[in-house]
């Protein structure tokens, strides 16, 4: 999860965590949800709009747990591909495909050497306030295995007897930084979801193919459908202060899509580990992945053997939902439209395959190729903004002084040519692999 969500529960008050993402919950029988890995956040801010998009990530036991996170406006939710982080790590850096260059004639002492081909694994403001006992529900709906409101409060105790009344934990010690928010005439988002199994199952990652009950005891571990918000902002933001702060940070990965190269106001430069041009990245979505020889170089190969390599190369397969993703962002900051057309036809069929009860990888897989050509249509030429657009990603642990008392802000910021090199990310999808006779030989593609 990023900073901006703070894990509530049903059934006990909260343990802080220092850096606001997921705090652990000290639930009964003296378990404990924290979170998993890395906390990854992609931000996009472009004229005035701002997209944010997290997957929470758990490990422990857990009987319900939901989000409740502040923002300037009303923001449109939709759900997120589970691949997303992944394509987005594949589209600032691209995998590279395997090609070993071998001769026929020595074949038989190579072979147990041999890289074998293999296939795509592309996975891995109201003019009047608010009474200060009021609540104000902006709108209810669900996403996929969720359950979502978008509230306007009048005070910090409203809006805690609202969730309370609604099946969520309002966490001890928020009143003072929820009560800043209040005065502002931020928002709040509520979250809820129920991640449940049949009698005696074990939850997994990506699981949304079990009923609501399920015994005490079963846990979860691994990440939970993906969210993506979009809203307006003047400056991009990353609202955080919903935290209580003790012990040590975790690691937070940042993508920041934006206008200009970017770092976090107050933290150490040193945190932005890769910087990429739109013209990078846009040639990065639209081109042919790239190769990387053994047993040779590029001279050593037809021009037929490398026309051959052209459907293993299809980027598709792994920055196709970052290409996706960037361009409808693009597209509502050129258009100001928060809620796009294709996007809520999506969350119109996954809600439908929800009432019905039919969850999971199947069903998921069904969507998107369903909604692949909706979507493609929907955002031609979008993609073409990119080119104006810089991305930057910060890397790192973020001291408590700074978020403590404030939202994330950015500044701009170029970090040295020698430091931004390609650096690899354990969540990149890998490319696939292949063997191709040395020139003249008279083989092809083995």
């Amino acid at each position: 999860m990023t900073p901006l969500a703070l894990l509530l529960s049903l059934i006990a008050p909260v343990t802080a965590d220092p850096c606001g993402m997921v705090p652990p919950l000290n639930l009964d029988m003296g378990s404990q949800l924290q979170r998993d890995g890395a906390q990854r956040t992609y931000v996009m801010h472009s004229r005035g709009v701002e997209t944010m998009v997290l997957r929470p990530g758990f490990v422990g036991d857990v009987e319900h747990f939901g989000m409740l996170i502040p923002f300037p406006s009303v923001p449109a939710i939709r759900k997120i591909d589970d691949d997303t982080f992944a394509q987005i790590e594949a589209a600032i850096d691209p995998p590279q495909v395997q090609v070993h260059i071998y001769d026929p004639y020595m074949l038989y002492q190579e072979f147990d050497d041999m890289v074998l081909p293999s296939m795509p694994m592309a996975r891995s403001e109201a003019e009047e306030g608010l009474a200060i006992n009021e609540v104000n529900v902006v709108k209810e709906e669900a996403v996929g295995m969720y359950q979502v409101a978008v509230l306007e409060a009048g005070s910090p105790k409203a809006l805690a007897r609202w969730m309370e009344d609604n099946g969520y934990r309002y966490p001890d010690g928020m009143d003072d930084v929820v009560g800043d928010y209040v005065q502002d005439k931020w928002c709040f988002v509520a979250v809820k979801a129920k991640v449940g199994g049949n009698q005696g199952a074990v939850p997994h990652p990506g699981m949304r193919s079990a009923p609501m009950e399920r015994p005490a005891g079963s846990s979860f571990d691994g990440h939970v459908q993906g969210m993506g918000f979009r809203f307006t902002s003047e400056d991009p933001v990353v609202p955080m202060r919903l935290s209580v702060f003790n012990g040590e940070g975790p690691r937070n990965v940042v993508y920041m899509l934006a206008e200009q190269p970017l770092t976090i106001q107050g933290a150490d430069p040193g945190l932005v580990v890769r910087q990429r041009s739109g013209e990078e990245l846009y040639a990065n979505l639209t081109t042919l992945l790239p190769l990387q020889f053994s047993g040779g170089t590029r001279k050593d190969i037809t021009q037929e053997s490398l026309d051959g390599l052209a459907p293993l190369r299809d980027p598709t397969p792994y920055v196709g939902l970052a290409r996706v993703l960037f361009a409808s962002d693009l597209l509502a900051a050129r258009t100001g439209t928060l809620a796009l057309e294709h996007e809520e036809a999506e969350k119109e069929l996954l809600n439908i395959s929800e009432a019905l009860g039919l969850r999971g990888d199947d069903v998921d897989s069904l969507h998107r190729t369903e909604l692949t050509q909706q979507r493609e249509l929907a955002v031609d030429g979008a993609l073409e903004d990119i080119k104006e657009m810089h991305m930057s990603v910060i890397d790192g642990v973020l001291p408590t002084e700074l978020i403590a008392g404030q939202n994330l802000g950015f500044e701009r910021y170029e970090m040295p040519k020698a430091a931004n090199q390609r650096r690899e990310d354990p969540i990149r999808p890998a490319a696939p692999s292949t063997s191709v006779p040395r020139k003249d030989s008279g083989g092809g593609i083995f």
